[in-house]
């Protein structure tokens, strides 16, 4: 058993969507979460800078001694999981990619879509994924361009978000995909919309469960989970707006004994 928090950190608030699916599985473990929204939206930084800040944010989570760090981000798991795991050995990391193979394994009709940023759609990693998982399958990658940006600025509920999600999700409206992947931990907070614009038919999928079911696989793999009496505590940190991670917290989260966020320092030049 091993009652140290689970650590999270993203670009912003997105990853919150999977601390609240960790929360769920996990009701006795203790959590800690840094958003990085200073250097938001990670898909403009250069592999280089991305790998610079997120070690950064490993480190910090290393001093509050976690026993696992969950990268949920899709980007910065693409772009800086590997160099993580060489740079930190002996930390376990799970990651979230996009959700190809569930999509796959799920269609009846043999399309299948999948919500993105610019940069994952953009990826060698998407189209890797596609390809060892979805060969079968007819595609549908749509980039989301300024979804995230809305989500994380709190503007998820304005007339601008729905004008963009009827236009990105056209394609998969007018389509036979029977299956649709949200492809951007921000997305899930977007979910219940999403789903009434592409109706019944066409089943929403995000990778928030499966990568709770992950981290729980690889705690109890190393015998880490915490006794199911333990009192778990939450802490979250902000790179930029701690005001603003404290709203979403309250908002998609729930505060779970919550503690106040609290603003890290800004980094003077990024590396």
């Amino acid at each position: 058993m091993d009652t140290r928090p689970i650590g999270f950190f993203d670009s912003g608030i997105g990853g919150l969507s999977i601390l609240r699916e960790a929360r769920r599985l996990l009701p006795a473990e203790s959590m800690v979460y840094v958003a990085d929204n200073a250097h938001f939206p990670y898909g403009a930084l250069d592999d280089e800078t991305l790998c610079g800040l997120t070690d950064q944010l490993t480190a910090f989570l290393v001093e509050r001694d976690v026993k696992l760090v969950v990268v949920a981000c899709n980007t910065a798991t693409v772009h800086a999981l590997a160099h993580l795991r060489a740079v930190f050995l002996g930390l376990p990391f799970v990651g979230v990619v996009p959700v190809v193979k569930p999509l796959a394994e799920k269609t009846l009709t043999g399309v299948i879509a999948v919500l993105v940023t610019p940069a994952t759609a953009e990826s060698t990693y998407l189209a890797g994924l596609i390809a060892d998982h979805a060969s079968g399958c007819r595609v549908i990658t749509v980039p989301c361009p300024g979804l995230a940006e809305l989500i994380e600025t709190g503007d998820a509920s304005t007339a601008c978000t729905t004008q963009l999600l009827e236009r990105f999700l056209e394609p998969v409206v007018n389509s036979r995909a029977d299956v649709l992947g949200l492809g951007c931990t921000h997305y899930p907070f977007l979910r219940g919309r999403i789903q009434r614009m592409v109706g019944p038919g066409v089943r929403v999928i995000d990778s928030g469960n499966a990568v709770a079911r992950r981290i729980r696989t690889v705690l109890a793999e190393r015998d880490a989970l915490s006794p199911t009496f333990h009192s778990p505590t939450f802490s979250y940190y902000s790179r930029g707006d701690s005001a603003a991670l404290e709203r979403a917290v309250q908002r998609y989260v729930g505060i779970f004994g919550m503690t106040s966020c609290v603003d890290l320092p800004k980094v003077a030049k990024i590396p």
